[in-house]
């Protein structure tokens, strides 16, 4: 599946995500989705930043990975937006952004547990799960 469809399958789920990035473990950004109407808290250079810290932590999860076993997800939650880090393959990265509690658009959608569910059905490749 390209990951433009990918993106935009994820981004259908939920009117809470905000926005949806594939990357590398090197941070280069492979691609983008955002959603219309929303105002992105953070700078290119600053969510650039942000995706390389999260990268990093990825990555020293990584060499846990035969004792505990591989990483299903990472949240990061702050005050106004939570995201989400999916290993996608063995090489790149999913971020998934979307609105805290208090800034969800619609609070009868799914919240972040909900969110989680779905994107990791969407990755399982079983649409009967979603």
């Amino acid at each position: 599946m390209a990951f433009e469809k990918l993106l935009q399958r994820i981004m259908d789920s939920d009117v809470n995500i905000r926005h949806t990035i594939v990357a590398d473990l090197d941070v280069d950004i492979i691609a983008v989705n955002h959603r219309e109407g929303v105002t992105n808290f953070l700078s290119r250079e600053e969510t650039a930043a942000s995706l390389k810290r999260a990268a990093e932590a990825w990555k020293a999860r990584k060499q846990l990975e035969s004792k505990i076993g591989k990483g299903s997800y990472a949240v990061a939650a702050f005050e106004k937006i939570t995201r989400i880090t999916f290993p996608l393959g063995e090489n790149n990265l999913l971020f998934v952004s979307l609105g805290s509690e208090q800034m969800r658009q619609n609070l009868n959608a799914g919240g972040q547990q909900q969110i989680v569910q779905h994107v990791l059905n969407i990755l399982s490749g079983d649409p009967t799960l979603e």
